[in-house]
């Protein structure tokens, strides 16, 4: 095999030229859509909604659809919600045609972190995580829900605190005779509020940032005629544990149902730099920054998770800098720790994933309550329909190259 030293073959020229034509035809349907008031509605009302895995769905999926019915959307051709989808317990949004099989996904997962319980001891009760635990000591606001059977809904059980002690959790009702049992769930609770003129905001952001990105993409997706997959799984969130499949469940179970695509694109936040509550377990810090724009990372969690591969990752990088031309902020991760997220479960179907999501601190309480830039979820919203364009090039660019290299 002979390799060329050449990265200015006639066919790459060609594919660029296109991507910035593709780019500029999507502009005016994404301004008139996505807004910073509309962002910040769907991002509100889903930060304020709790989500435990497994349950994130009978929460969550009437507060989305009760939004794209507010905008007129929800009804609209090319657009199909899809409650329990294909019965996995995780929602859906098809675009284009209503079949499954889709070249194009978007993964945004529905959940958030939260606990099982265990028999009370003295005034308060043991927790399990359901999730990768964060805090090592400190005291976070909590809330316990309850699935009730006579009303079939889920309940607000108990307010209180999530206490951790030497890395060990405990939650204690602010009432002691608050009798909680099994099947009960246990959440944080921040309420969402903008903390200054920038967007900068404190609220419960992982992962309501990507699902209010796709949601309010989603209609401009349809509007375009893109065929695309937009899932939000139910039950991203899962213990530590030396495998990837410990988390990602709500993921595995919708990409078992699918063929291949051509590409992934995986909405999540990811670690930011810059502030003392900067994630620097990798040994470096990372390079992104609140209010700087969404971010692209080449890996996840030290490449425990999704490696996107190079050449893909290279035509990302262009894609960004065409972003910029049409007034989207892109800034790309220095390769510090990214979390993993769905790509666990995506990554077994394809490797042909993207990491595109935003920046945020304490996204697991970690030291203090999640903090992110509304503008951020703004231009993550428009840079994932722009990046819809990738798809059909990538398998252009691929094809091309499998065949030179042979």
């Amino acid at each position: 095999m002979q390799l060329s030293e050449s990265s200015d073959r006639p066919e790459g020229a060609a594919l660029i030229q296109r991507l910035e034509a593709a780019m500029a035809a999507l502009r005016s349907l994404v301004d008139a859509h996505i807004t910073t008031d509309r962002v910040r509605r769907y991002l509100a009302q889903l930060c304020d909604t709790p989500a435990p895995s497994t349950a994130a769905s009978a929460f969550r999926t009437p507060v989305l659809k009760a939004l794209l019915r507010g905008d007129g959307v929800l009804d609209e051709p090319g657009l199909h919600l899809r409650e329990d989808f294909e019965r996995t317990g995780s929602t859906a949004i098809l675009t284009g045609a209503p079949e499954i099989a889709k070249p194009l996904w978007y993964f945004a997962h529905l959940d958030t972190v939260s606990y099982l319980l265990q028999p009370k001891t003295g005034d308060r009760y043991p927790l399990v995580p359901f999730c990768y635990h964060l805090i090592g000591d400190g005291v976070r606001p909590a809330r316990a829900y309850r699935y009730d059977l006579a009303s079939n809904r889920y309940v607000l059980l108990a307010e209180g605190e999530l206490v951790a002690e030497a890395g060990v959790p405990f939650f204690r009702p602010a009432f002691p005779d608050a009798q909680l049992s099994a099947g009960d769930r246990v959440v944080f609770f921040t309420p969402y509020r903008e903390t200054n003129a920038d967007g900068s905001f404190i609220g419960h952001m992982d992962n309501a940032g990507g699902v209010a990105a796709l949601a309010v993409a989603a209609p401009v997706l349809a509007r375009a005629g893109v065929e695309a997959l937009i899932a939000f799984p139910d039950e991203e969130e899962g213990p530590p544990g030396a495998g990837s499949q410990v988390m990602g469940r709500g993921g595995s179970r919708i990409v078992n149902l699918m063929p291949t695509p051509d590409l992934a694109i995986i909405a999540d936040v990811q670690q930011a730099g810059g502030e003392p509550d900067a994630d620097t377990r990798s040994g470096v810090e990372n390079s992104t920054r609140l209010g700087s724009g969404a971010v692209l990372a080449e890996f996840a969690s030290l490449a425990r998770g999704a490696v996107t591969p190079p050449h893909l990752y290279v035509l990302a990088r262009r894609f960004a800098e065409v972003a910029a031309e049409v007034g989207v902020r892109i800034q790309e991760s220095n390769n510090a720790y990214t979390s993993r997220s769905d790509d666990v479960s995506v990554l077994l179907k394809t490797p042909n994933i993207l990491l595109l999501g935003f920046p945020g601190f304490n996204r697991h309480f970690d030291k203090g309550e999640p903090r992110a830039n509304l503008q951020d979820v703004v231009h993550l919203s428009k840079s994932l329909i722009y990046a819809s364009v990738l798809a059909p090039l990538y398998r252009e660019l691929t094809a091309q190259l499998f065949e030179a290299e042979r």
